[in-house]
């Protein structure tokens, strides 16, 4: 211990089995799991402080005491599943401390300072092992054309310093001396650049950033992106002259402090950028490594699928005003496919094709890539391909042209992509201006007479909203050429006479009738709710929200948005009170601009409990509704006296009896699933903090009567990580908060709760470390471990898969029958009997839905 260590607040290592040992004896059976193991301690102030932190087995956990007298204590719970990224700096020359930081969802940065006698090194180990093994690895793909570096000047020029850019190198030199300090036993380097004493490296597990710090080099930081983080990227060819290097960004969430200041981005950490300098990396090879590891490995041959658009002619714009205002009109996607193949996989096809002023949009079967021509009338040589898979996008909307000016019908895409920007003001004594969601919304303009924006709402359709268990549309699957085919000219304007003007509830198998006569529902997808009120109207199916938005004086512009199921985050239900007699529900979705929807209903035309349930079973439906508790005490009322009653009603809670609130909302109102049950419920004056099996409920009475009242419902799976604090001297009670990706819930508990406090932490850590469910958009990220990479040595060798050569069997025949929906020429992936090796087979010609055709392999 020393000065510096108490003033920088630099924690110390201590015993972490002895450590363990006292905390066990403190709180048996409480704070820490049974099966749950300290592997490293820290105590603040050198070793003379009064904090804690700990990395278990299962999280990282911090002890705060907090106040004069330290009474009170926080412990802050961050699951290792919730963290995003992390950092790790080593002691400089002169700044001896070194650094660890861990980017958590909902949560935010947490930093932890230590003395220079800690080997963070180890600890870096320590927490890439339990981080990233078997929950966010990407898979080495036995694919050739990446380069590993070798050969080459590997020195890096003042030109190159000065423009920070990076030139390839030897990925097996680099991972020998990586290892074992740094990268785990089985991680292998798969791609490694240099700039000056930085560098960047791709393994098989994550990317790692290496910043060389100071003027000895001492100070390193390790900087570890998981690759699930990354939710798009980027590639940007070399220029003329000046702009000799290209290109890589990539596109991710790591939580942080949100700034607010002009001129800079809401979150200072969504993106890596990276120059490479002119000769030494093959851009689009990088481009096809980044591509293997977030759409999927590029194994399988091209699809034979031409797209439900294939032949279609480009007439040109046709018009001054579209051309002057970008707007895109539909091409031919084979020749589309065919112009840009050097940038797909072998096995991504093109659907649907785009083209504006001089630029593309391509839909491809597993992602959107948007190519930006730059230069003076885009013919430069620099090109920007920017690549959004589909499990980046949450929910779309498209809309239809408007009346006087504004004749372009557009379509807009919400990606899971923090790039909000406060922009600067022109000048000192305007108001602040409006932040722009830059790419956390994408706006694209289309041409109203060239594409048929319910072309592109069935085909977002298809590609955006998942089924059969959360699963996307599979690439192999292609898009059925029947939904592609062009719409009538009046259906929108058919569906919307038919809805009226009245503001009412509508009927919902009526409503579903023409919902598909008009090609807005899928063949499975079916009306459960719909409701109308003023021009707008809003409908519940069994797979999205669906919003019909009429803008505009004259009524003729209209959005039609979806919102599939599994994006919602958050919900709520508001009962009408004594003067508002409308009730209303609102649904946050996953995103980070204007991802709310709210609907006025009208009383007694809506159930809102019905409603509530319904999109419950959606989505939560699936979640573990057993209890976190092994062995439930019987409820006994806490025993206060009379001025904690009275504070207790104004803002601390007191717990209520869980078996009777079950009971209670299994019927009034109806609010729990039928295998949900209330295991901790607290009431503060007329409101109500309920943790059940499968989320949190806060219940808030509003007005002078508390007639309206507020349902909001949290899912505990979407819930990263939380802090309890216990009671302190006086009036200060316990308190829970509970970080999720959209709002902290934050409850205190009346004084005498100190038994409940630690229950709710059983509940909560029995629900987040032991049985975590990762996001939908994370599982489609490829997990596990495969065989080491085979790439050849030159970098700027193009791109060439190694395919590999099975073994010669006799081929064996049996029968396949065609799936409803699927026509002759479309392709189907089929199982083979005996190898069970996934097969993609083309149906053949004169063979109809339902139908049998043999097939020998």
């Amino acid at each position: 211990m020393g000065i510096i260590d108490i003033v920088g607040n630099n924690a110390a290592q201590i015993d972490a089995v002895e450590y363990e040992k006292k905390v066990r004896e403190k709180y048996p059976e409480k704070l820490l799991q049974p099966d749950e193991r300290i592997v490293f301690a820290f105590k603040s102030l050198g070793g003379s402080g009064r904090d804690h932190y700990m990395l278990t087995t299962k999280r990282l956990l911090i002890k705060d005491k907090m106040g004069v007298t330290g009474k009170q204590i926080g412990y802050k719970t961050v699951p290792y599943t919730s963290v995003r990224a992390f950092s790790f700096e080593t002691c400089g020359s002169f700044d001896t401390d070194s650094e660890m930081k861990v980017y958590a969802r909902g949560i935010g940065t947490v930093s932890i300072d230590f003395n220079k006698n800690v080997d963070v090194l180890a600890i870096h180990r320590f927490f890439s092992s339990v981080v990233i093994q078997g929950k966010a690895a990407g898979e080495e793909y036995e694919a050739g054309g990446y380069g590993n570096g070798s050969g080459g000047d590997a020195s890096t020029g003042i030109f190159d310093l000065l423009g920070s850019n990076y030139m390839q190198i030897d990925k097996h030199e680099l991972e020998s001396r990586l290892k074992p300090s740094v990268l785990l036993p089985e991680e292998k380097v798969e791609l490694a650049f240099k700039c000056g004493r930085d560098s960047i490296v791709f393994t098989s597990m994550r990317v790692l950033k290496i910043d060389v710090q100071g003027m000895t080099g001492k100070k390193i930081e390790y900087l570890t992106i998981l690759w699930p983080s990354i939710r798009g990227f980027s590639i940007e060819t070399a220029g003329n002259i000046l702009d000799r290097d290209s290109e890589l960004t990539l596109y991710f969430n790591l939580p942080a402090k949100e700034c607010y200041a002009e001129g800079f981005p809401r979150n200072e950490r969504t993106r890596m950028k990276i120059d490479f300098r002119d000769g030494q990396a093959d851009i689009f090879a990088v481009q096809k490594f980044i591509s293997d590891k977030l759409l999927g490995p590029d194994t399988m041959a091209s699809s034979a699928h031409g797209g439900a658009m294939a032949g279609y002619q480009d007439t040109g714009s046709g018009s001054i005003l579209a051309w002057l205002g970008d707007d895109n009109r539909m091409v031919d996607p084979r020749e589309a496919e065919a112009q840009f193949k050097f940038i797909l996989q072998s096995c991504e096809a093109v659907e649907l094709a785009f083209k504006g002023r001089r630029d593309m949009i391509l839909f491809t079967t597993k992602r959107v890539i948007f190519v930006d021509k730059q230069g003076l009338f885009g013919i430069g040589k620099k090109v920007e391909f920017i690549s959004v898979p589909w499990r980046t996008i949450t929910t779309f909307s498209v809309r239809s042209a408007g009346s006087f000016i504004d004749k372009d019908s557009e379509m807009c895409l919400w990606l899971d992509f923090d790039d909000v920007f406060y922009p600067r003001r022109n000048n000192e004594d305007d108001p602040p201006p409006p932040p722009i969601p830059r790419r956390s919304c994408l706006e694209i303009d289309f041409q109203k007479d060239k594409v048929d924006i319910f072309v592109v709402h069935r085909y977002l359709s298809e590609r955006v909203m998942r089924a059969n268990g959360h699963q996307m549309k599979p690439y192999t699957s292609p898009v059925s050429s029947e939904l592609l085919i062009p719409s009538s000219p009046d259906a929108g304007t058919n569906l919307l006479d038919w809805i009226g003007d009245n503001a009412s509830a509508i009927d919902p198998n009526a409503c579903d009738v023409k919902f598909h006569e008009a090609g807005l529902l899928q063949h499975d997808e079916h009306v459960a709710y719909a409701f109308k009120a003023g021009r707008d109207s809003i409908y519940l199916t069994n797979k999205r929200l669906f919003v019909l938005d009429v803008q505009g004086f004259t009524g003729k512009k209209k959005e039609y948005m979806s919102v599939p199921l599994d994006s919602i985050r958050v919900w709520s239900v508001e009962s009408a009170g004594q003067l508002d007699r409308d009730m209303e529900l609102r649904v946050w979705f996953k995103g980070y601009w204007d991802n709310k929807v709210k609907q006025d209903l009208r009383k007694g035309k809506a159930d809102i409990f019905a409603i509530q349930s319904f999109i419950a079973h959606f989505v939560i439906g699936n979640a573990d509704g057993n209890s976190a508790l092994k062995n439930a005490q019987a409820f006994e009322p806490s025993k206060t006296g009379a001025m904690t009653k009275i504070l207790g009603f104004l803002s601390d809670a007191h717990m209520k009896d869980p078996v009777e609130l079950t009971s209670q909302l299994r019927s009034s109102p109806a609010l729990l699933q039928e295998d949900e049950s209330v295991e901790a419920a607290f009431k503060a004056g007329r409101d109500s903090f309920i943790i059940t099996t499968k989320r949190i409920i806060v219940i808030d009475k509003k007005g002078m009567t508390g007639k309206s009242v507020d349902y909001r419902s949290f899912p505990l799976m979407y819930n990263t990580a939380f802090k309890i604090e216990t009671e302190g001297h006086l009036l200060s009670g316990p308190e829970v908060k509970v970080y999720t990706a959209d709002e902290d819930i934050k409850q205190e508990l009346a004084k005498g709760q100190k038994d409940n406090i630690w229950l709710v932490h059983e509940i909560l850590s029995n629900k987040m470390l032991n049985n975590p469910k990762k996001d939908f958009s994370e599982e489609e990220v490829h997990v596990g471990i495969g065989a080491q990479s085979s790439y050849t040595p030159t970098p700027a060798q193009p791109y060439s898969p190694v395919v590999t050569a099975q073994p010669y069997v006799q081929p064996t025949t049996f029968q396949v029958q065609v799936p409803a929906g699927i026509v002759a020429g479309q392709q189907i992936q089929v199982q083979h009997p005996h190898t069970n090796q996934m097969l993609v087979i083309t149906v053949p010609n004169g063979v109809p839905p339902g139908g049998v055709f043999n097939v020998s392999a």
